[in-house]
């Protein structure tokens, strides 16, 4: 779990230290920099992946930006030459990289990095050399690779570091959007199983009804005993259902006389939802025909569930399509699940997730006297840095006390209310 990050001259953050919970929530204004603290998060997995070329921080999500333009610049500060990446995990690991740019290079380089295991340096390297375990490696490694990347699978790691940057590694940022959602463009799925805007989504749910299927039987032969796993699964199904129309939904090769002639494919399988206040032989309802808002609800419980997902993730605009009721209970299900998985070891469901929204309905499923469900309020200090502070409890509030001080109000309403500095940008 990525416990701290320290983002230093990235885009709009010039220096912030960010500690996070399982469930992260960022709100505040538009352009007060939240996507830029999902691409800082970003920016810092693709080190330790293949690199930092620009296929590289397309799959991760980030926005493909001229190298130059991924470091700050403040009007009367000094253009910096580098940025700075400082995350801290669980169990004692660190990594911090320094990363830099030129006019003429499109592309981010290593400047130095390194990393740590308690008081035992795992790996290093910086204009001196490069070192790994213990051994200099100065003309092996590739100095447009992270180091974790070339070494993982033939060096000797401490388990915990193995374990902690290999799941951060997976780490993208989801932008459903409804073209690749409804079949109307294609695209390549670069993390499976699911592509960044929903390409390839009869393929994932095709496979996510399977694993479904089989947690479903394997509950049914283990009935004294709790099956966290299928009961996970079988709640993020439920998710399809919230809008209250749709009772089934599956992957079928449809007569192309009732496909729409804009779906892209229409002679491959696609993905439909059996309306249940429809007539029997008119009740299969296409992507391309069905409500946006069930699409992304079934994008979510994918990345949510499916046994391929990534296990952290960041989720950019988690209202997206959905009423505010629904909203609330998509956040709900995410921070259930994550608090699930993470406390019980699953193979399946996320372990941390980054979320940002504009509905404030979404702060209303956050428990904010638990330090594992984290809200930040985000804006522009009078410099334009970005800075985000937690809403949280003074110390030793009680939640009686805090009820009072927010007049029995949901979190919503204080938000709307314009009691949350900062949460409503600058009006």
């Amino acid at each position: 779990m990525l416990e701290k990050l320290e983002i230093s001259r990235f885009k709009t953050v010039r220096d912030l230290k960010l500690e996070f919970g399982r469930v992260n929530l960022f709100i505040g204004g538009n352009g007060a920099g939240k996507s830029n603290l999902l691409e800082a998060i970003g920016l810092a997995s693709a080190c330790l992946g293949r690199g930092l070329g620009d296929s590289d921080i397309a799959g991760k999500g980030l926005r493909v930006t001229p190298s130059e333009l991924m470091k700050s610049s403040f009007k009367n500060e000094d253009l910096p030459k580098t940025l700075e990446l400082h995350a801290s995990f669980a169990n004692a690991v660190d990594y911090k990289v320094t990363l830099s740019s030129k006019e003429n290079d499109p592309l981010l380089r290593f400047f130095s990095e390194s990393s740590t295991y308690g008081s035992q340096k795992v790996f290093g390297r910086s204009n001196r050399g490069a070192r790994a375990t213990g051994v200099t490696h100065a003309d092996r490694l590739d100095r447009n690779r992270g180091i974790w990347d070339q070494i993982k699978a033939t060096y000797d790691i401490p388990d915990a570091v193995d374990r902690e940057f290999s799941e951060f590694s997976r780490y993208v940022i989801y932008t459903p959007q409804t073209d690749f959602l409804r079949g109307k463009q294609k695209g390549a799925v670069d993390s499976p199983p699911i592509g960044l805007h929903g390409e390839g989504l009869p393929e994932a749910v095709s496979s996510f009804l399977d694993e479904w299927r089989r947690l479903e039987r394997r509950n049914r032969r283990n009935k004294e005993a709790v099956d966290l796993e299928w009961r996970i699964i079988d709640a993020c199904v439920k998710l399809v259902w919230l809008p209250g129309w749709a009772n089934t939904f599956g992957v079928h090769h449809a007569r192309t006389i009732l496909t729409s002639r804009d779906i892209a494919d229409r002679t491959s399988e696609i993905v439909y939802f059996r309306d249940r206040f429809m007539h029997a032989r008119r009740n299969r309802l296409s992507v391309y025909d069905s409500s946006e808002g069930t699409l992304f609800l079934l994008f979510a419980a994918i990345i949510l569930a499916h046994p391929d997902a990534p296990r952290v993730f960041a989720l950019d605009n988690v209202d997206n399509a959905l009423n505010p009721r629904l909203t609330r209970r998509l956040v709900e299900q995410i921070i259930n699940v994550t608090l699930s998985s993470a406390g019980d070891e699953t193979e399946i469901g996320a372990r941390q997730v980054f979320l940002t929204s504009h509905n404030p309905t979404s702060l209303d499923a956050f428990d904010i006297f638990d330090s594992r469900q984290r809200v930040f309020v985000v804006q522009r200090n009078e410099r334009g840095h970005t800075v985000a502070d937690q809403l949280k409890p003074s110390p030793n509030m009680t939640r009686e006390e805090w009820e009072t001080a927010k007049g029995g109000r949901n979190l919503s309403q204080v938000w709307l209310d314009g009691d949350i500095p900062g949460a409503l940008g600058d009006l």
